[in-house]
């Protein structure tokens, strides 16, 4: 199924691609196909065969087929490509609701994969012909409907049959969603919507924290208790705290038994306000007038709080710490910025001295006591990955200075050269160390 989605999305972007003229970038999401295949066939056994494969998605690979054609009828009689969408999105969504009223396995999931596969085409089709602002309010548009059709899905159509338990879930992930979607829509100020939606994801991060910290004692243990054992006053280990309300019990059992799809939405979420501070900071950066500084470094400080609540109860991913340390130098570079009223020479000279530093402690850091107890390998492998970032920005930054053109070629020049062969140097140390992570 992972496969199956992952080439339709980047069958999308080639055709999105060439649909707006620029088609040799078509090529790139096919670079990206043929790596991800090689690395799957490099790294994983294959024990299925050709028949098991075939009968596994012939379904899905049958139903694009006749939705493409569907597609083709509709444009014989004269329907635009925007309508035709809108049409098998409602057929797709028809037929889920019947699929799951009748109960059809097959249904349930071919039928689902095809609303997707509509609703990517929608929001393509509107980025082409109309652009970014009309690709944000038709994905708006969207999210909100999907959350009412799961609700239906499980308040209405749940009343005929007990619904999957992963629509739960999907209807936790799409209401926080929504939730955000209202506050930037109300809130013109994107520096305070960001600020209340990060805030918004702490007190849940804090709440699934505060839930794990409780947990039911199961009736083995119970029994376990007995009246011989209390008066003789042994010591009876049980959990520090128990929950006695019905309701943090479901909470707990509900929050344990989240699947990996959903922590990743919620991780993401952090990772997407973040992201969009940094953009809306960049489209500021010359006009500091624009920019809300002590909002900016709340939502800093909130999305790092949210990253230790992530780490503290059950999902921390790769991307994430990746963008974490990303992050902390975006912070030290704004911070420059606006320190040096947004003089680029000034900013760039202490932002490679400040890389070379960096990048020569990674020898150092992990012989501090303390520090080695925080980080591990990865970690330093993270930095690593961070300074070869802001080597990028750095030159970037010189390119724009008011220095001679040949000046700055040398200097650009022994600059990467001096950090790569830091570099180089740090990542071959970290992997001869044994005492590390």
């Amino acid at each position: 199924m992972a496969l199956l989605l992952l080439s339709t999305v980047i069958l999308w972007f080639v055709l999105f691609f060439y649909g707006i003229g620029l088609r040799y970038l078509a090529f790139i999401p096919l670079i990206f196909l043929a790596m991800f295949f090689w690395y799957y066939g490099a790294t994983k056994t294959i024990k299925t065969t050709w028949t098991e494969v075939l009968q596994k998605y012939s379904l899905y690979v049958a139903w694009i087929i006749i939705m493409a054609g569907l597609v083709g009828v509709f444009n014989f009689f004269g329907m635009d490509l925007i309508n035709s969408a809108l049409w098998l999105l409602s057929l797709n969504l028809l037929l889920r609701i019947a699929s799951q009223l009748f109960n059809y396995q097959d249904g349930k999931s071919v039928f689902q994969i095809g609303f997707y596969f509509c609703i990517a085409m929608v929001l393509i089709i509107s980025l082409a012909l109309w652009g970014r602002w009309a690709f944000y309010n038709v994905f708006c548009m969207l999210w909100v409907m999907h959350l009412w059709i799961t609700a239906f899905f499980i308040f209405l159509v749940g009343l005929q049959h007990e619904p999957d338990q992963y629509m739960w879930y999907k209807l936790g992930v799409l209401s926080i969603g929504t939730i955000f979607l209202v506050v930037f829509d109300q809130i013109k100020n994107i520096y305070l919507a960001l600020t209340i939606n990060s805030l918004l994801l702490t007190g849940l991060y804090y709440l699934v924290y505060k839930v794990f910290q409780f947990r039911p004692v199961s009736d083995e243990k119970k029994k376990n208790v007995s009246v011989r054992r209390i008066l003789a006053g042994e010591r009876i280990n049980a959990p520090k705290k128990v929950f006695t309300s019905k309701t943090i019990e479901v909470l707990y059992s509900f929050m344990t038994a989240m699947p990996w799809w959903t922590k990743q939405v919620l991780e993401l979420f952090n990772i997407i306000l973040i992201l969009i501070l940094i953009l809306t900071y960049i489209m500021h950066m010359w006009d500091f007038a624009l920019v809300n500084h002590l909002l900016y470094r709340a939502v800093i400080a909130t999305f790092v709080v949210n990253v230790y609540f992530l780490k503290k109860v059950w999902y921390n991913s790769i991307l994430q710490n990746l963008v974490v340390f990303l992050v902390i130098n975006f912070a030290i570079y704004v911070s420059l910025f606006s320190y040096f009223n947004g003089d680029v020479g000034a900013v760039v000279s202490r932002g490679i001295i400040r890389n070379i530093v960096s990048s020569s402690m990674i020898f150092y850091a992990h012989k501090v006591p303390m520090l080695a107890k925080i980080f591990s390998k990865t970690d330093y492998m993270y930095r690593i990955v961070a300074s070869i970032w802001a080597m990028i920005v750095n030159v970037i930054l010189l390119i724009n200075t008011e220095l001679p053109g040949e000046l700055i070629f040398f200097l650009v020049l022994v600059y990467v050269w001096l950090q790569s062969m830091i570099i180089y140097y740090a990542a071959k140390y970290l992997g001869k160390i044994q005492n590390l992570n």
